[in-house]
């Protein structure tokens, strides 16, 4: 990870309570990614999560979505059927 990313995530760790991790599908996300930003954009609300990539040697392709109301993680965990896709709140 380069050292402008880590400290973005970092920041992100510190900044936001609620964290989700999104396993990227085989295909990669497609459009899904486009439909995630915008609904997060509009229920969120741009200043309230952030996402960035969880990727580590050895470790499947992810992301983290960092949110600051669990309500909202748990609402966009319902919204794109995470459970079945590799979400995981923390």
């Amino acid at each position: 990870m380069g050292l402008e990313r880590g400290r973005g995530r970092m920041k992100a760790e510190q900044r936001f309570p609620v964290r989700i991790r999104v396993a990227v599908p085989r295909g990669g996300f497609g459009n899904q990614f486009n439909l995630m930003h915008g609904w997060l954009d509009q229920v969120a609300g741009r200043e309230n999560y952030a996402i960035w990539g969880a990727n580590e040697p050895g470790v499947p392709d992810a992301m983290f979505v960092y949110f600051m109301d669990a309500r909202i993680a748990a609402a966009f965990v319902d919204r794109f059927a995470c459970g079945m896709a590799g979400c995981a709140l923390s």
